[in-house]
């Protein structure tokens, strides 16, 4: 008997001394400062990332955070896959977006009827050899749209992991929705954007520096064109001050603060056109620069059709794309454009990797900055070099959503299937643009319909009024035992604490998330535990009341109550496995927490005070049990 006692009473010190080595890392975690937490992941992120790894972690109730809910844009996937569109294509798509904000209703579905009410087939659009009917065309297009949602959902998921969230929610929500819940995130505005961006990246080559500057010269010959008759005569009046032997284009286009105001009290008619909208760039001729306050309407004046037809006729076939970012020169802001080439010569679809690092310290452009190096598959690789080869002298832009972050000129052939983005301000801001990269782009546009965000005052009082609960709850428990039961009653108090240890572990092995639902689910374990210990001990007195031995009312009580607590504990836990299974979010952290205390509080309650009990009589006579 003696032998049997020691070794439960061995294996219960080994579990315990197991329970602690688990929360070690939590509490070494815990009690550290943010600014020592920071410094740690400066200049040791490899122990820092370690020690991450271990603790628990907190939901997003508790440490703040964000829930993001996100829409696929089902529009615009629409819109990429049709072909011949027309106008009433676009103003029935419209349509259906507009009523869809209202019904909810599928997308496709919505959009084949109004399609269908004004006397047009949807195949019309979508129709291929392998789609002739209109049956199998609405398959086709609900298909790509769950493809396009689950390919989100897998391209967000990536990014999320990328970034070092712990324990994300990613799920989708509908037939074109998608939550996110990120606990601990400190800068939404950051994550918003890495969810949010689609990642279309594709290398063009630049128009070279003729025909930027004939179509540059059509551009500007088309905009005084449009100007009023008394702009026209300010803007000759300005020419003829000028050196005839003076024909630079840059001239021509050049920007004065004076001349500007000018302009600015001339344009009476609130038209988008003005004098000196743009100036071909002095460095190269190969791209223009619009003056800050001249931005918002030069946009407007390239959408129009007119300025589309002057690309056209110049034989560019080609396109004006912003740069990524503005142009500081002096007091003045210009808003870099180029012209490339509609030809795609690479996507980013044959990125295999994407790092980022600091900028290259023998380039005097990159001291201060930060860039992602990019390592291309074979195929990419292969086109890469071809590319490259063929293009020497000439300028390759990398675009990036449709904004160009580079156009280096292209000076070797480069085989090795490498490409850099440089110019990029901040590190987060190149490893943002890698994860976002390395992990793919997403199918269609996503859009954010609702957003909340928890900050993190609210996360340390859910902490806080949480942990208050748990600690009076159990203060309440174990005083009432020790009054109630006396020394077996403090017996059953450190059964308790061992019994959350012992839950804090379990769920630090697991990874698993506390939640402030959590929280709860240790409460009333707490409660089902003494409830176990009370039973077991209202058995104990029986037995004493009827003379039996302390040894044997002790025997007796445990037998006779452990199908009892056993019987209520095998239920509980199946409600908790059905909760888990079938909730989500908040509801399984209340289930996982209960399922685990169930289970410890079963060791506890159980084996961890018998063997206390039996210890206790094997080294003492014990003649009165105070109970």
């Amino acid at each position: 008997m003696k032998s049997k006692t020691t070794t439960k009473f061995i294996v219960i010190l080994a579990v315990l001394a197991f329970a602690v080595y688990l929360l070690y890392p939590t509490y070494k975690f815990s009690s550290m400062t943010q600014e020592q937490k920071d410094e740690m992941e400066l200049n040791n992120k490899t122990e820092f990332l370690k020690l991450k790894s271990k603790v628990i972690n907190l939901g997003l109730d508790l440490q703040g955070g964000m829930h993001v809910v996100l829409e696929v844009d089902v529009k615009r996937l629409l819109d990429n896959l049709a072909k011949n569109k027309t106008d009433d294509f676009y103003r029935i798509l419209d349509e259906t977006e507009a009523e869809i904000e209202i019904s909810d209703r599928n997308f496709v579905d919505a959009f084949r009827e109004r399609l269908s009410d004004n006397g047009i087939n949807v195949a019309r659009f979508y129709a291929s050899p392998e789609r002739r009917t209109e049956g199998d065309v609405v398959s086709y297009l609900n298909d790509q749209t769950e493809e396009a949602v689950d390919r989100s959902l897998e391209i967000l998921r990536n990014r999320v992991d990328e970034f070092g969230v712990s324990e994300p929610i990613i799920q989708k929500q509908g037939d074109r929705r998608i939550i996110v819940e990120l606990a601990g995130v400190t800068d939404p505005t950051r994550v918003r954007e890495l969810i949010g961006k689609t990642a279309l990246l594709e290398f063009k080559l630049l128009k070279d520096n003729i025909v930027n500057k004939e179509v540059a010269e059509k551009l500007h010959t088309f905009i005084i064109s449009k100007i009023s008759p008394e702009d026209t005569l300010i803007a000759e009046e300005e020419e003829s001050n000028k050196d005839t032997t003076v024909t630079a284009l840059e001239d021509i286009f050049n920007v004065d603060s004076v001349e500007s105001e000018a302009f600015a009290a001339a344009d009476t008619g609130g038209s988008i056109f003005e004098q000196n909208m743009f100036l071909l760039n002095p460095r190269d001729n190969e791209t223009l620069l619009v003056p800050d306050d001249k931005f918002e309407k030069f946009k407007k004046v390239l959408e129009l059709e007119e300025v589309k037809r002057i690309i056209e006729e110049a034989g560019a076939n080609g396109e004006f794309i912003w740069a990524a970012k503005p142009l500081d020169a002096g007091t003045e802001q210009y808003h870099q454009l180029y012209l490339v080439s509609k030809n795609v010569e690479l996507s980013g679809e044959t990125i295999t990797d994407a790092l980022p690092r600091t900028g290259d310290p023998n380039d005097p452009s990159s001291i201060g900055k930060y860039e992602v190096s990019l390592t291309l598959n074979d195929d990419g690789a292969r086109v890469f070099s071809r590319v490259t080869g063929a293009n020497i002298g000439k300028r390759l832009a990398i675009i990036l959503d449709n904004k160009v972050f580079l156009a280096p000129t292209l000076q070797v052939k480069i085989s090795n299937g490498k490409a850099r983005i440089t110019g990029l301000d901040k590190m987060d801001e190149a490893r943002d643009l890698a994860i976002v990269l390395k992990a793919g782009a997403l199918p269609a546009p996503v859009k954010i319909i609702e957003e909340r965000t928890v900050g993190p005052s609210l996360g340390i009082d859910s902490i806080k009024a949480g942990s208050l609960s748990a600690i009076l709850g159990l203060a309440l428990v174990m005083l009432f035992m020790v009054i109630y039961y006396r020394l077996s009653g403090l017996i059953a108090d450190l059964a308790l604490v061992l019994n959350i240890a012992f839950i804090m572990a379990v769920m630090a092995y697991f990874r698993a998330t506390l939640t402030l639902p959590g929280i709860a689910g240790i409460i009333l374990t707490i409660g089902m535990a003494v409830d176990a210990n009370v039973l077991i001990f209202e058995r104990i007195r029986e037995e004493i009341d009827r003379g039996k031995t302390v040894f044997a009312s002790i025997d007796t009580g445990y037998g006779k109550a452990f199908v009892t607590i056993l019987d209520a504990n095998i239920t509980t836990f199946i409600a908790g496995l059905v909760l888990y299974t079938y909730g989500s979010g908040p509801i399984q952290g209340f289930a996982l927490t209960l399922m685990i205390g169930i289970v410890a509080s079963m060791f506890t309650a159980i084996i961890v005070t018998r063997v206390i009990f039996d210890y206790s009589l094997e080294k003492m006579s014990i003649r009165n049990l105070s109970i």
